[in-house]
């Protein structure tokens, strides 16, 4: 579904990543480990198309996304990609509900509420819809942004140490969840941690040093 050929990508005369090459199939949960600074985000970002390589391309479905004027490639993103980052970013004088709501209403989406609360449901949320994120934990709020980034069912969703600023049980439950959003949704993921039991749950775990994947 998603490959990357012979990417490159340098700032400021450092070369972070130095010729990846990868696939992704279709319902994989793929971890991306490696040292800090050794490039996991900058890949990841890259992936997602919010970063471009120096070099190379990235096909998603045989189409050369990385080649899309801004405007395409933005709708793009809106699309096929969904986000979930270490720190939930949601909008505080929002609901969760509104939080999750607002990818779709980018794009008119009208049926952008009941999807919203459906997947509130699904994720264990729905006594919380109506709350904002100070009056959640924060397991409940990384969990709202799941659904937000679920929310116009993007073919992939990439996480960047998304258990990162929770506690033991909260990324347990985080790390369940997405094997369940897979198996139950067919979600695709792509997920860099620095957590090891995250990493070995995965389908396959990739390695990045000197910036190239080395496993």
């Amino acid at each position: 579904m998603l490959r990357a050929d012979n990417i490159h990508k340098s700032y400021n005369g450092l070369n972070v990543l130095q010729g990846i090459d990868l696939s992704i199939a279709k319902e994989e949960v793929v971890s991306i480990v490696g040292a800090s600074g050794a490039g996991k985000s900058t890949l990841l970002h890259i992936l997602g198309t919010l970063d471009v390589p120096d070099q190379g391309r990235i096909l998603f479905n045989e189409v050369e996304v990385s080649s899309l004027n801004q405007k395409k490639m933005a709708h793009f993103r809106n699309q096929e990609i969904g986000f979930i980052f270490q720190f939930h970013n949601l909008f505080p004088e929002f609901t969760a509900k509104e939080n999750v709501c607002i990818p779709a209403l980018i794009n008119g989406d009208s049926g952008a509420e009941s999807r919203a609360i459906e997947l509130l449901n699904i994720l264990g949320l729905s006594k919380r819809a109506d709350h904002k994120p100070s009056e959640l934990s924060g397991g409940e709020q990384q969990r709202v942004s799941v659904a937000r980034a679920l929310i116009n069912q993007p073919s992939i969703i990439f996480a960047d140490e998304p258990s990162g600023n929770l506690d033991s049980q909260s990324a347990d439950e985080l790390h369940e969840l997405f094997f369940d959003l897979r198996n139950k949704m067919g979600q695709t993921f792509v997920i860099v941690t620095h957590n090891m039991q995250l990493a070995g749950m995965a389908d396959r775990k990739l390695e990045i040093k000197d910036g190239t994947i080395t496993s």
